[in-house]
């Protein structure tokens, strides 16, 4: 299944300030209309708020907020031009020291983090009820959740009081701003495991939820009552998105913050799931932080997201951050080697100096080449990706087990297959269910899936009965495998840190069953050499070392994975801002199986056709090639 073609997204970040809040100066006016002519100038489609974050948190200024929002999305329909609005959904920013205070208005400037005093914030009331009711409570303190990265408390989603409030909210700013869309941030339990035990919650679970004390409990994955809870957080989050969607006009575009299902222990600390995001979200977002300009980085990450698009039909936004046009172009190529869309945002808006965002670009003009040429060519981005193989990604391991909830564990083994492959020139697709049809997936890699359900099993023996081959890794069995933390479940060390040392199998593949292959080992010597041998062979082959490579009906796009990186001096020591990014060691021609009929260099640099070689010239990040089936 593959989202739907036609819904590609070009995005800009929408900053807004403190001054733009000054409504009836001219100069806001004019400063709105030159934002807009330079996002139109850059092909942008799409404009995503930024600022003015902890929505709730501006509620007695919301008259004067849409007013300016309503002005924006005027202004960019007139240049064919969509806004979104973003805003967290359920957090508040709560100042409990002079000192949170100016941490949070230098770190967080880009929330613009306004907060009542704790007086006020006692007594504001929306839609009948007291917003201090429907905080999150800890199960530990039994006070309200404090969430310290972002100085905050966080609302519970399962308050009905809550669910109620912020529909209404919806509804109004929906008909007072003429926004297209809605990007609903904090969709997760962002304090942890202990969080929510209001009475809410607790009255969702068939059980009496235990002390925070008691270890027989919390963080034990041998005690159904566990799973239950977690299950519990998780369907809240999809239960409340479909109110949100609710609240909406039919078809509004909807989508919530996603950093990927990819990491077991952050998946389940936080409670986080797409495929409970997608119970309301219409868009699939996933957000990465940092400029990580490599290749394969964040390959897992996307490859994820992309799973989740082709399972549920959906398109994937992806929001990166970058200080220049490299940056910026690099995060949009390596978007479409997996066929997903780019929302550009600017590294300058999030807490800089003054003195150094000055010396940034703007986000339209970073990504203006990029989005200029995928405007021009929408032909080249149209199609979907083929891939080789498949990789399958055990929600029922990362969710059911200890060892999946590590880092160090299962889906450890999932991102480094996935890197692995991409920087072998294997094109794998992450999938959640076996394939219908073996004839366009012939091989189904399994990395360390410890568990499967009845559905599952009977899921894999139709694949392998229809002529699927099946090359699975890693332990498949829980026995002996521990079922919690060794050291303190609080501290979350263990997230990260646990060891799985003690197993150690021998490295051996062995065929199970017809189609059925079996290595007991978690990183297999063999393994590419097996998946080589079972993998699709009727895709055109690219010889381009140095190169993630990815493959379509009629063309080729291929990035650098490595870079030398120049850095601004004058952002130290604020934060590592990347100046210009050059490829290395990367191959200086490109050999295909297949005829080249044009060749473009989106991004800088050229190349020349010479018979079945393409010939690289002034060091291309990213090279597209189109070729005749």
């Amino acid at each position: 299944m593959k989202p739907a073609a036609n819904q590609r997204f070009r995005a800009l970040t929408w900053r807004i300030d403190w001054d733009d809040l000054e409504l009836g100066n001219p100069d806001v006016h004019d400063k709105i209309l030159r934002r807009a002519d330079s996002f139109a100038d850059a092909a942008a489609d799409t404009a995503i708020i930024f600022g003015t974050h902890f929505r709730w948190d501006f509620l007695p200024y919301w008259p004067i907020l849409h007013d300016l929002l309503s002005e924006i999305s005027g202004v960019l329909r007139e240049r064919n031009i969509r806004l979104f609005d973003h805003h967290s959904a359920t957090l508040v920013h709560r100042f409990r020291t002079k000192e949170e205070i100016r941490t949070a208005l230098c770190t967080k400037a880009h929330h613009l983090p306004w907060a009542p005093s704790p007086e006020a914030a006692a007594d504001w009331s929306f839609h009948g009820e007291k917003l201090n009711s429907w905080r999150m409570m800890d199960a530990r303190t039994g006070g309200p959740v404090w969430i310290p990265q972002y100085y905050a408390e966080q609302f519970c989603i399962n308050h009905p009081g809550f669910r109620a409030a912020y529909a209404e909210y919806l509804k109004r700013l929906v008909s007072e701003t003429g926004i297209d869309g809605l990007m609903c941030d904090d969709m997760i339990f962002f304090g942890g495991f202990y969080h929510c035990s209001c009475k809410h919650c607790r009255k969702k679970l068939h059980f009496e939820l235990p002390d925070a004390s008691d270890p027989s409990f919390w963080g034990n994955w041998d005690d159904p009552r566990w799973h239950e809870y977690l299950a519990m957080r998780r369907d809240s989050i999809g239960e409340f998105l479909e109110t949100v969607k609710a609240a909406l006009p039919p078809d509004f575009p909807l989508m919530s913050c996603n950093t990927t299902g990819a990491y077991g222990g952050n998946s389940n600390c936080c409670a986080q799931s797409i495929h409970e995001f997608v119970r309301g979200d219409n868009i699939i977002n996933l957000e990465l932080c940092g400029e990580n300009l490599t290749g394969s980085c964040r390959t897992a990450e996307i490859s994820y997201q992309a799973g989740a698009a082709g399972k549920y039909e959906r398109p994937v936004i992806v929001i990166g951050y970058g200080s220049s046009s490299d940056s910026a172009g690099h995060l949009w190529a390596m978007n479409h080697l997996a066929g997903l869309s780019t929302w550009f945002s600017p590294a300058g808006g999030r807490s800089l100096p003054g003195a150094v965002r000055t010396l940034l670009p703007d986000g339209a003009s970073a990504i203006a080449r990029a989005f200029r040429f995928e405007a021009a060519h929408p032909e080249l981005f149209s199609e979907f990706p083929e891939y080789d193989c498949a990789v399958y990604f055990s929600e029922t391991t990362k969710y059911e087990t200890y060892f999946g909830s590590c880092e160090t564990g299962a889906s450890e083994d999932y991102r480094r297959l996935i890197r692995e492959l991409s920087a072998e020139g294997i094109r794998a697709e992450t999938v959640f269910d076996f394939p219908a049809d073996p004839a366009l997936c012939p091989c189904v890699v399994m990395p360390s899936v410890l568990v499967m359900t009845e559905k599952e099993m009977a899921a894999m023996d139709r694949y392998l009965a229809s002529g699927g081959v099946i090359l699975r890794f890693g332990p498949d069995d829980p026995a002996g495998f521990p079922v919690r933390p060794e050291k303190d479940f609080a501290l979350l060390d263990w997230l990260c840190n646990q060891s799985f040392d003690f197993y150690d199998p021998p490295d051996e593949w062995k065929e199970l069953r017809t189609g059925l292959w079996y290595d007991p080992a978690r990183n297999p010597q063999t393994l590419l050499s097996m998946i080589r041998a079972n993998m699709r062979k009727d895709l055109p082959a690219v010889e381009a070392p140095g190169f993630a490579v990815s493959v379509r009906k009629h063309s080729i796009h291929l990035l650098a994975m490595e870079y030398d990186l120049t850095e601004l001096e004058e952002a130290a020591p604020a934060r590592r801002i990347i100046r210009t990014a050059a490829p290395k060691n990367c191959a200086k021609e490109i050999r295909c199986s297949v005829p080249v009929s044009e060749v473009f260099c989106p991004l800088g640099g050229s190349a020349r056709i010479e018979g079945q070689t393409v010939i690289l010239e002034n060091n291309p990040m990213h090279i597209i090639l189109r070729y005749e089936v």
